[in-house]
């Protein structure tokens, strides 16, 4: 989920900087085997409930806790 300030441009930066962003499941792979894709862009008056919501349906819908890099 891209909040803050610099919204998704800025998390972006920080994994193109650091090649994880923080993320633990990616601290482990190789940067070079990335595929981004924005499944969904969201208007600025979302709310972090809103967001969160989204990022939860997303998670699910794609099994990325089961079988991805999410670990939240």
């Amino acid at each position: 989920m891209a909040l803050g300030a610099d919204g998704f441009l800025g998390r972006w930066r920080e994994y193109f900087a650091t090649g994880h962003g923080g993320n633990v499941g990616l601290k482990s792979r190789d940067p070079s085997d990335y595929r981004v894709s924005i499944l969904e862009t969201v208007g600025t008056g979302a709310t972090i409930i809103d967001l969160l919501a989204l990022e939860m349906r997303w998670k699910a819908k794609l099994l990325s806790r089961e079988m991805g890099l999410n670990r939240n």
